[in-house]
């Protein structure tokens, strides 16, 4: 399901959750920012200046802040040179320090002006709702402003809300500003139920153990090194497996394996089945032992009988336990025993065309002995059998149409003659002429043709076979043209 989960009892933990509290920067957002505004305050220093200093530090952090600002100066033709930083430190939920060019650097939130002991007043600037404010301070005056911007990652309302649905209590916890909290609640729809914001490390670590004693078993997640001692201060502490830092994976309980925070629901449900299978286990090998011993006291003694309930309960037990697999096995024969698979697929792909998404070519090899794994094992009609070895290829018709075009026109001018296409001899799809009008001719329905190809890559192409559907799904024609020599995919057009 894509979670590493460190062990069996931390699998029953999660079926005990009642709170979960969520990391912002990187977990509920993507943690992929844009840098919306950079000034110098009162022109105290030259901008280049400036984004050399900013950039050259921020390339020894692994922030994902500082990527954006290392990006941002790049992109003003500013190369950092990290290489000139005589000193670094990183003050966690503050920002980072630096000594280059004998200038004392600090960069972050409005903490990092406290510690930098710089007495100018905090400014605020003029800019979209809900980003994060930065600070540059070189020798303990304020010389620099900037401003950034995160999104949300898909799906992360979507698991709130199922937790919600749960009855698990949904919190966020995170060292950004009071508005940039705020504005990720907006853009998850307001289904977070709390939020703490302006957190260092140990204040995270103070509302974990607070959550614990107030609500019940609490879930962590999060992803940065600040977020490690609240993770495992948690119950469960999940972290982001490929965003994450070595620190929070090596302090959490369990790790996503991607950057879909949609299984952590998923992992609550399956530890809630998993407690209920433990349950059900306990009672029914306790119930046969004492069935057994009644009928031991009661009758007599049976020697094959209680090797039955002993050895008979264990296999029930083991078994009843695979259950908790079903689903994942239901996923993988979607396509072999669901015709609701072929629907989903379909839908996700007139959904995309519709979204103007550039049209694709799907490919998928099959080697010898292997079942079809596309949708059109799942269609009521029986598709001829493709051969062993084969590629299947399914492209949108206007560019098999243009492919047509150019393998006419080539024929043409050799004195040649063409065979009509791949749909027949001299027939299209629908059972046309095969002009280039009926070729590329549309569906009644106003959908483009998409024709799928199987070819095998045999010394003669007799065996080219192909088959032409729109997504309505219609017949299959076979193959009687040829093109192509040895060992070579046939020219083929829909």
């Amino acid at each position: 399901m894509g979670l590493l989960i460190k062990g069996g009892n931390i699998l029953e933990s999660l079926g005990e959750i009642r709170i979960a509290a969520f990391d912002k920067t990187g977990t509920i957002t993507r943690g992929e920012f844009s840098i919306n505004a950079f000034h110098v305050v009162d022109d105290k220093v030259e901008m280049s200046q400036l984004l050399y200093w900013v950039s050259s530090i921020e390339s020894k952090s692994s922030h994902p802040m500082a990527a954006a600002l290392v990006e941002y100066s790049q992109s003003k033709f500013v190369r950092p040179e990290p290489e000139n930083v005589t000193e670094f430190h990183i003050y966690h939920g503050e920002g980072i320090y630096g000594a280059i060019s004998g200038k004392h650097i600090y960069i972050g939130n409005k903490k990092i002006m406290a510690r930098s002991s710089c007495q100018a007043p905090v400014r605020e600037m003029d800019d979209i709702k809900g980003v994060t404010i930065g600070h540059v301070i070189c020798d303990d005056d304020l010389v620099g402003l900037f401003s950034l911007s995160d999104t949300c990652r898909t799906g992360a309302a979507k698991a709130i809300k199922e937790l919600r649905l749960m009855g698990i209590k949904s919190v966020m916890l995170t060292g950004d500003s009071t508005a940039a909290a705020k504005h990720a609640q907006e853009q998850l729809g307001g289904v977070l139920e709390e939020l703490h914001s302006e957190l260092l490390p140990e204040d995270k670590v103070r509302l974990i153990t607070k959550l614990k004693t107030s609500t019940g078993p609490t879930l962590m997640v999060g992803d940065g090194m600040n977020d490690a001692p609240a993770l495992a201060t948690a119950d469960v502490g999940v972290s982001m497996g490929l965003s994450g830092s070595a620190a929070a994976i090596e302090t959490s309980h369990a790790t996503l394996m991607s950057g879909d925070i949609l299984r952590v629901p998923k992992a609550i449900r399956l530890g809630r089945r998993t407690r209920k299978t433990i349950a059900l286990n306990v009672v029914f090998s306790i119930s046969a032992k004492a069935a057994v011993l009644v009928l031991a006291v009661v009758w007599r003694p049976v020697l094959w009988v209680a090797v039955l309930a002993d050895v008979g309960t264990c296999l029930l037990v083991v078994l009843h336990s695979m259950l908790l697999l079903r689903d994942t096995a239901a996923k993988r024969s979607c396509c072999r025993t669901s015709k609701a698979c072929c629907g989903t697929a379909k839908s996700q792909a007139k959904r995309s065309q519709h979204a103007g998404a550039p049209n694709t070519e799907i490919i998928s090899v099959k080697g010898p002995g292997e079942k079809a794994k596309d949708c059109h094992s799942c269609h009521k009609h029986k598709h001829t059998k493709p051969p062993e070895d084969s590629i299947v290829i399914t492209i949108p018709a206007a560019r098999a149409c243009e492919h047509a075009h150019r393998k006419e026109a080539h024929a043409t001018a050799e004195g040649g003659h063409t065979s009509g296409g791949c749909c027949g001899a001299g027939k299209a799809c629908g059972g046309a002429p095969t002009t280039p009008a009926a070729i590329c001719a549309p569906h009644g329905n106003g959908e483009d043709e998409v024709c799928s190809i199987i070819s095998a890559r045999t010394s003669c192409c007799s065996n080219t076979r192909s088959r032409c559907s729109s997504p309505k799904d219609a017949g299959c024609k076979d193959a009687v043209g040829c093109s192509g020599g040895k060992d070579s995919i046939s020219a083929l057009v829909c």
